[in-house]
């Protein structure tokens, strides 16, 4: 390592520990030797020779005028710094606007999160993540700290393309079809809840109602999509012509043709307009009649064999609406 003058293109206590580090690895440790070193290697005009102390040193290169220069060329560095969502390494980037506020002296925490918020697209994941826990936030190392956790809450997101199971939350049982059909109504394969998780009934890719957001997050209330079952290979439907076989309520079924629903917030536990996450509470209806998902303990029988009833209502939202949404992690 060789020796570093100070010219004032770097930091005052950037400078002297790699001042220091260069003393070391040359066997000088003797703290006078090192303060000698040290003013040897700042340019004459700037006057360090009555300094006794390393802070007294630091106090004088930053009180100098042109370290003020200094700040503002890096300040300049960090408002023309980009955050690019694409690239995966947001490890660096986080790492560079650490630096460019220490070395631009921004202490203020709150202004260090309006500069990092600025960086990031009003309607990202980083964004939101970030701007909900502002509160938490207290120094730079915490909106470093929030800043990567936000991309492990990515890993939660429930996008276009994933695969999902839906557990009704009242009973426990699984959102399922089959290849078995109604005797009643549409005659089409059944929806059911199952007590077991059934690969592949029992597992849904939401699709892209509009086919245009490819793998892109889903946003309560606001993306329209469809459920693909694994199993049959259709699209779940909530009719508005047929009656379910035990309740009388709105028939559920699987059809190939694309059917358009919304997964609202369950108003107890999440906030509407937001991105939908594994393992939180939705509702679902339909996009077109406004038809609420219920399950409930009713059964109806096929050929022997019993089977929780699934339907559509057009009633007020209760728990037996509530569904919990997650991921399947196999996939």
């Amino acid at each position: 390592m060789e020796p570093v003058e100070y010219d004032e293109t770097i930091h005052p206590v950037v400078w002297l520990n790699k001042i220091k580090s260069c003393c070391f690895k040359n066997q000088i440790t003797k703290k006078e030797d090192i303060m000698e070193f040290c003013k040897s290697m700042v340019h004459p005009s700037i006057d360090v020779s009555k300094a006794s102390t390393f802070d007294e040193i630091l106090n004088i290169l930053k009180t100098d005028a042109l370290f003020t220069l200094f700040k503002y060329s890096v300040e300049e560095k960090l408002q023309k710094l980009k955050f690019d969502p694409k690239n995966e390494d947001h490890v660096q980037f986080i790492s560079i606007f650490r630096k460019y506020c220490y070395e631009a002296e921004i202490n203020d925490v709150e202004r260090q999160k309006k500069l990092l918020l600025k960086k990031l697209s009003n309607d990202s994941l980083e964004y939101y993540f970030i701007n909900d826990n502002l509160e938490k936030i207290k120094s730079l190392n915490d909106l470093v700290v929030y800043f990567n956790q936000s991309f492990l809450e990515q890993r939660k997101l429930i996008r276009f393309g994933s695969c999902i199971t839906l557990k009704h939350v009242a009973t426990g049982k699984y959102l399922t079809s089959c290849n078995v059909r109604y005797k009643t109504g549409s005659l089409r394969k059944i929806v059911f809840a199952s007590q077991t998780l059934s690969n592949p009934n029992s597992l849904w890719i939401v699709s892209d109602y509009d086919q245009k957001n490819e793998s892109n997050p889903i946003i309560y209330g606001k993306s329209k999509v469809y459920f693909l079952n694994k199993g049959v290979n259709e699209n779940i439907v909530i009719s508005k012509t047929y009656k379910s076989p035990s309740t009388g309520n709105w028939e559920v079924s699987c059809i190939l043709s694309r059917h358009m629903h919304l997964i609202e917030s369950d108003s107890t536990n999440n906030d509407d307009s937001t991105y939908i996450k594994s393992k939180e509470i939705i509702n679902i209806r339909d996009g077109d009649v406004k038809f609420i998902l219920r399950s409930n303990e009713f059964l109806f029988t096929i050929d022997n064999e019993t089977y929780q009833e699934v339907v559509g209502h057009e009633g007020r939202v209760d728990g037996n609406d509530k569904w919990c949404i997650e991921l399947f992690e196999n996939e």
